[in-house]
């Protein structure tokens, strides 16, 4: 059977279509946009490496980025430890080697308020540090969310579609907004460590 045949039947089998993906393929959610998107003149090689989580060499900051993994369970703070900081308000943690999660910090969202609605990017957008990448809108205020850094937006937070208030209740665990995978891990060294961004807020 060809490969396009295939794709073809697994817009009603999808299971069968899964299973001839590695791992990392069939664990993602993103199977079913495959089959509608990339059915025609799209290898199997081609489609397994949209799935590959390009990893870099060992970070060369001087800041440590800890795993959001080690914090995603604790109690929310207002300045939790070994995430970076943006200017903007953006917060950033390594979840697997360049594979950064985005969020607004607990000072941002104390700012604007109760969130009733979070404009989220698109999943597969180039992002460029520093351009916005979405919004965050209050019963008071409006705000722009900025990315910290350069890559690809892979995941965005779907529950804050019908649920937006996590982004006031836990800023830094379910309040998430995107992951991005990094081009560059050399940016966050322009980002802040707790205790910069602790210094800034205070200073502003």
């Amino acid at each position: 059977m060809s490969y396009q045949k295939s794709i073809l039947m697994a817009s009603t089998n999808m299971a069968a279509f899964r299973s001839r993906l590695p791992a990392a393929a069939r664990s993602t959610r993103f199977v079913p946009l495959l089959c509608n998107r990339f059915y025609s003149n799209t290898s199997p090689k081609t489609i397994a490496s949209l799935f590959t989580v390009r990893r870099t060499a060992p970070l060369t900051s001087p800041f440590t980025v800890s795993s959001r993994r080690g914090y995603v369970n604790g109690k929310d703070e207002e300045l939790p430890e070994g995430l970076r900081y943006t200017e903007e308000h953006e917060w950033l943690a390594l979840e697997d080697g360049n594979l950064a999660v985005v969020g607004i910090t607990a000072y941002a969202s104390k700012a604007l308020g109760d969130v009733v609605y979070v404009e989220l990017p698109s999943v597969g957008t180039s992002i460029v540090a520093g351009e916005p990448i979405g919004a965050v809108e209050s019963v008071k205020s409006a705000s722009d969310i900025y990315s910290p850094v350069s890559g690809e937006i892979i995941e965005v937070n779907e529950q804050l579609d019908k649920k937006p208030g996590l982004v006031n209740a836990e800023p830094y665990r379910k309040g998430w907004i995107c992951k991005i995978l990094m081009k560059d891990t050399t940016e966050l060294e322009s980002m802040m460590d707790n205790k910069g961004y602790e210094t800034f807020i205070a200073s502003s």
